[in-house]
């Protein structure tokens, strides 16, 4: 083996381990702020501050957030570029961009939440508008360390600090006053992950003189791997909206306590889908294509995946009743559900980045775009029956269905054999 192999395997492992130990004190900030939020609120509001993060996180994903990430990482890569130079020409544009698409899912929760009269709903409305915008830039920011080649300890800091300032913050309301609001709970995230935007900002890379990017290029590019990537069957948080507008915000708090557990495996997958992507797409020029990386891959997603969801699911009842308290404990048959869908679910986004990797996104997208609306028509009618469990039911079926899919594509696709064109 020469040195040059030897340090891309060194690479690859450095890049897996960032990966799976971020992903753990990610969730695990996570989990702590579900906790402490949830003690400050107690179930409805719970619901409530669940609804804003998901309509935040679906005007996101929907928008600048969804397949442009991507694209961005591609691109820098691809050109070499840092990220000032290849888009610092486009900040001002995509700013007016991302208001105009996040101002309809602020309307959209002031309605879903139907107490018009009262100016907490309009305020939360707002919250809902300002999460979106830095869902937005936190995405385009993270993905362009990644494009223009930063450490992984700069990437792993721009990932961290926003959760890290949300969940520092609750403990200090926590502790000062052990009450508080939907809304301020909200306020506290909207300045929390402003301030780690900030930070995140100023990790990239200063300007190197290369030329920028063109707009249309990168749009053309998005729009043809938006559904691939955007992954609305879980990317969309349409099932925790269809939930808390059809079985209310109650059974959407219950629900919301078994994502917190279950959204590890989920968030495991996605990370290591988007490190993985400029290895698959790199990998097709190489003259033996991309199998054995597609196979050390899936393999090592397998063995990160597994135990983490039967340990989670296993360990479900008494993480929710000691951390959340007994009036959660309706949560726990949820879990036991949800939490091997969302596994499948992040092996999933592995098998999407072979297939973007092999320039083969659009049967990706296709199949996506077919299961989404099984899955919310399952949603609703398991929603409609007023049993959260027959939610993540249905979320399973769908993820087997996705996962099976996806498997027999990248079993019949065959890598690029060409270098990817500028």
């Amino acid at each position: 083996m020469t040195t040059t192999q030897e340090s891309g395997r060194w690479g690859e492992r450095i890049a897996w381990l960032a990966v799976v130990s971020g992903g753990f004190v990610v969730q695990l900030l996570m989990t702590v702020s579900g906790v402490i939020s949830a003690r400050l609120l107690g179930v409805e509001g719970r619901g409530e501050v669940a609804l804003v993060v998901a309509l935040s996180g679906t005007g996101a994903a929907l928008t600048l957030g969804g397949s442009l990430p991507n694209v961005v990482i591609k691109r820098l890569a691809d050109r070499g570029l840092a990220a000032r130079d290849g888009l610092g020409h486009l900040a001002r544009r995509w700013s007016v961009v991302a208001v105009l698409c996040a101002v309809p899912f602020g309307v959209v929760f002031v309605l879903t939440h139907g107490d018009l009269s009262a100016s907490s709903t309009w305020w939360l409305g707002a919250a809902v508008v300002l999460l979106a915008l830095e869902n937005m830039a936190f995405r385009i920011v993270t993905s362009a360390l990644l494009g223009e080649g930063s450490s992984m300890a700069r990437v792993a800091v721009a990932t961290l600090l926003p959760q890290t300032f949300v969940t520092a913050s609750l403990v200090v309301v926590l502790t000062v006053s052990g009450s508080a609001t939907a809304l301020g709970v909200c306020l506290v995230m909207v300045g929390s992950f402003a301030l780690g935007l900030v930070v995140g900002v100023r990790l990239l890379a200063p300007r190197r003189g290369g030329e920028p990017l063109e707009e249309s290029d990168l749009w053309r590019l998005a729009r043809s791997t938006y559904v691939g990537t955007l992954g609305p069957i879980d990317g969309l948080g349409l099932d925790r909206i269809l939930v808390g507008a059809v079985a209310g915000t109650v059974s959407l708090g219950l629900y919301a306590t078994a994502g917190a557990l279950a959204s590890l495996a989920a968030m495991l997958g996605s990370g290591i889908a988007v490190v993985l992507l400029p290895r698959f797409s790199s990998a097709q020029a190489a003259a033996d294509g991309d199998g054995r990386l597609v196979r050390r891959s899936l393999a090592l997603c397998v063995g990160v995946l597994v135990p983490i969801v039967v340990v989670v699911t296993v360990l479900a009842e008494p993480v929710i009743e000691i951390a959340f308290g007994s009036a959660f404990l309706d949560a726990v048959p949820i879990a036991h559900w949800l939490v091997p869908a969302m596994g499948l679910l992040g092996l999933r986004r592995v098998l999407i980045a072979i297939l973007q990797g092999r320039e083969r996104g659009g049967t990706a997208s296709r199949i996506e775009f077919a299961l989404t609306p099984v899955m919310v028509v399952g949603v609703v009618l398991a929603a409609g029956s007023e049993s959260a469990t027959a939610v993540a039911v249905v979320l399973l079926g769908v993820a087997i269905a996705s996962v099976s899919l996806l498997s027999i594509a990248v079993w019949h696709t065959t890598p690029r054999t060409h270098p990817p064109v500028p």
